[in-house]
């Protein structure tokens, strides 16, 4: 049997059922609605549940293993390392991301250096595309814009000011170049015009026509395009 949370609700006049964003099953029925009856009614709605949960699930934002890291859409396995033998610095062989760190030891390398050596990693990585790829999109697109700011953003892919600057999240370097595509053209589409109206949504299409699917991808991750 599935677990469940039953409540009660003095203004309900029948048996509900829900599925919460978490995955959680709650049962609502009215104050004297007899108890015994509850675990049946949750086990004739069983299908139902599981279809629900299911597709919470694939919804959830996918979180990389701490041992992984994603650019443009590989997934690298990461190792820290501390050796005379390699360059310092970050490489890659094959699916192996090796950070070989200027601290620590053979048994303990920074693990505080790596990370400044992997963040510096991305920026770097970030810069070299998307700042041409904007350029070359905004021409595609015959719209202009200020200048480029690459940030490490909390809660936003992109932004788009009103005196035509573009922010954009450095972190997007680990995502397919398609994801990253698309962020940057919703932004350029902001130089045309300056909200979400249906007008916006069609210069997003005409430059992206798979711009909803990619979209919902962004919106699995948890944070959004400005």
């Amino acid at each position: 049997m599935i677990d469940f949370i039953h409540k009660t609700h003095p203004r309900a006049r029948s048996v509900k059922i829900k599925v919460d964003a978490h995955g959680q099953v709650v049962v609502v029925t009215p104050p004297r609605f007899p108890a015994s009856r509850i675990s049946g009614f949750v086990e004739a709605h069983l299908p139902w549940i599981m279809k629900v949960k299911a597709k919470i699930d694939l919804q959830r934002p996918l979180r990389p293993a701490q041992d992984n890291l994603t650019i443009f859409g590989k997934t690298y396995h990461k190792q820290v390392i501390f050796t005379n033998e390699l360059p310092v610095g970050i490489m890659t062989r094959g699916d192996q991301l090796f950070i070989n760190t200027i601290k620590g030891s053979p048994t303990q390398p920074s693990q505080s250096e790596a990370k400044q050596q992997l963040e510096r990693f991305l920026k770097q990585t970030a810069e070299k595309y998307i700042v041409p790829r904007t350029h070359q999109l905004a021409k595609t697109m015959q719209v202009t814009f200020g200048r480029i700011t690459l940030r490490h953003q909390k809660t936003r892919w992109g932004s788009c000011s009103s005196q035509g600057n573009l922010n954009f999240n450095w972190q997007l370097v680990q995502y397919a170049p398609e994801i990253i595509d698309y962020v940057i053209v919703h932004e350029l589409a902001h130089r045309r015009e300056m909200n979400h109206s249906q007008r916006f949504w069609k210069v997003v299409r005409d430059f992206d026509p798979q711009f909803e699917q990619h979209r919902r991808w962004l919106r699995r991750h948890g944070w959004a395009e400005g």
